[in-house]
């Protein structure tokens, strides 16, 4: 099987590896270093010797361990299958190995006299980690498939039954712009069973998939039941996918933080550490924890007064008028102080609101009738988002803000688990806002980060 480059693919994750060699008149020396020239750190070394030409070795794959196979003498056939790519590879040649990584089925056949191989191995033995019949093996295999139109039923449900979606990964938000983006988006199934998702879009000119582009977060969206070995398979299967389907070298891929999860769900964490990503960049944003609350400073305090000896009241946006209020105080403010308007248009918006009546809403600070703060709030299982919040200058002179935020922690939004402000860094996390991040502190939040992570393949 070819790329889409016309390249000939091994199986999955398999991969020739070319060792350096010295020679002079004394001979010839070749060697290899952990986390170098072999892609792990060594934990076991073994030999293979004395096969007799008609016998097989191997005959099974690994659940975790990776292994390089090196011909030192002689040579043999070696046979590698990842349930759908297979091939046979003569390996002769002491300046050469195959890396078998995990989930791969390999044999190694046809021995000359003499040969001598010589493994290196990611894990120590573990006689649990084999599965050595290939029929097994073959029903137990992890698969993808790329999403369309006819699985969204399918991707709607799981999402909501997941331990780390929200209804931000919900095909009927992800696909408000779906005309912006190149979706690439994948299902894995283990023996018939959805077990993870992974949003995702292509960007052909850098060579680049993302973990979506337009979404906050997107990382694998995960059932309640897979495990960490079914994870990194899965996430393997995805950079093959990536790799041959669409002739990708990189992948730029956004975790959901862990706040938004009803169970542990850091599988992906694993896996990108497996898959050698690279912390690209930290968002930091404001969380406040409903279970252990910080106190209110004084200064939130004072703006609480303010607002009340204004007369400021909080409502929940019923009218047209008022999001259109709203939405020009974010305009105004986003513009003045950053040249930019939303991320979204109030149509945009108001689509959304349309498709999600129950999780997007819009709270406003009113003086009499007039609208004078605002923020568009998302809410999830356990998290209440701050997607967009704005004040007029009457409401940031009159503690507007302190008033509705007070409210909406504090009473609207007490049973939620957490309450996020956002992120308050720019710049890939290189810039900081300390007077915005102050604001948010004052309420009783503090740090959790929005990262993102680079793997090159």
């Amino acid at each position: 099987m070819c790329d889409a480059d016309g390249a000939v693919i091994m199986p999955r994750g398999c991969r020739l590896i070319d060792f350096p060699e010295s020679r002079d008149e004394r001979g010839c020396l070749s060697f290899a270093e952990g986390m170098q020239h072999i892609p792990f750190q060594i934990e076991r070394v073994f030999w293979i010797y004395g096969v007799p030409e008609d016998r097989t070795r191997g005959s099974h794959s690994h659940n975790e361990s990776a292994e390089v196979v090196v011909p030192v003498n002689g040579g043999f056939d070696m046979f590698v299958s990842d349930g759908i790519r297979e091939m046979t590879v003569r390996m002769d040649s002491p300046r050469q190995g195959i890396l078998i990584p995990p989930g791969v089925w390999c044999e190694l056949r046809n021995f000359l006299p003499g040969t001598v191989c010589v493994v290196f191995a990611s894990h120590p033995y573990n006689a649990a980690g084999y599965i050595d019949d290939f029929a097994q093996y073959r029903s137990e295999l992890v698969s993808a498939e790329r999403y369309d139109e006819s699985h969204k039923d399918e991707w709607n449900s799981f999402v909501a039954a997941s331990k780390n979606g929200t209804f931000l990964i919900d095909r009927n938000y992800m696909d408000y712009h779906s005309d912006r983006f190149t979706d690439c988006s994948l299902l894995f199934y283990k023996k018939g069973k959805l077990i993870a998702l992974l949003p995702a879009n292509y960007v052909k000119e850098e060579g680049t998939v993302y973990s979506h582009g337009g979404l906050t977060y997107g990382g694998m969206i995960l059932s309640r039941e897979i495990t960490a070995v079914e994870a990194l398979e899965a996430f393997s299967c995805a950079i093959d996918r990536m790799k041959v389907d669409l002739g990708a070298h990189r992948l730029i891929y956004k975790p959901i933080p862990y706040i938004y999860s009803s169970l542990p769900a850091e599988e992906d964490l694993y896996a990108l550490f497996r898959s050698g990503g690279k912390l690209l960049s930290r968002g930091v944003s404001s969380v406040v924890d409903n279970s252990n609350r910080l106190p209110l400073r004084k200064s939130r305090k004072f703006g609480i007064a303010k607002a009340l000896k204004a007369k400021l009241a909080v409502r929940l946006a019923e009218s047209e008028k008022d999001w259109a209020d709203f939405w020009q105080i974010l305009s105004d403010v986003l513009m003045e102080r950053h040249n930019r308007m939303p991320v979204h248009t109030l149509a945009e918006m108001k689509l959304l609101k349309e498709r999600f009546p129950d999780r997007i809403k819009l709270y406003v600070v009113k003086k009499d009738m007039e609208v004078v703060a605002g923020s568009v709030i998302y809410e999830n299982s356990q998290v209440t988002h701050t997607q967009y919040i704005a004040s007029s200058r009457f409401g940031k002179e009159n503690g507007a803000l302190d008033l509705l935020l007070d409210e909406l922690i504090g009473k609207t939004y007490s049973d939620r688990a957490f309450f996020d402000f956002g992120i308050s860094t720019e710049q890939g996390g290189s810039y900081l806002n300390e007077g915005l991040i102050f604001q948010k502190e004052g309420f009783g939040a503090r740090s959790v980060v929005y990262d993102s992570y680079e793997v090159l393949f």
